[in-house]
């Protein structure tokens, strides 16, 4: 079976995802994009990572839910960027 590699749009989120936390509000039901310091990860992209085991939802603090960067998830990152785990 080959390797599932991420798309652009992925891999600029698990950039967002590797740099700081990311969340989603739990009472933005119109809105399902992840909030990050860096930008915003759209609906499809973060159920893509989560999908692919790239990204995890954690458990709901103060009505947001975490979404975190997986191990699998950090091989993706760029090699010339250094990321907090």
């Amino acid at each position: 079976m080959a390797s599932v590699k991420p798309t652009k749009a992925q891999k600029d989120a698990l950039v967002l995802l590797a740099a700081g936390p990311a969340h989603r509000s739990t009472r933005a039901f119109a809105d399902s994009s992840v909030v990050t310091s860096g930008g915003r990860i759209p609906p499809a992209v973060a159920a893509a990572l989560v999908r692919n085991g790239w990204a995890v939802w954690g458990d709901e603090v103060s009505l947001k839910k975490p979404l975190l960067i997986t191990d699998a998830g950090r091989t993706h990152l760029p090699t010339n960027r250094t990321t907090e785990k």
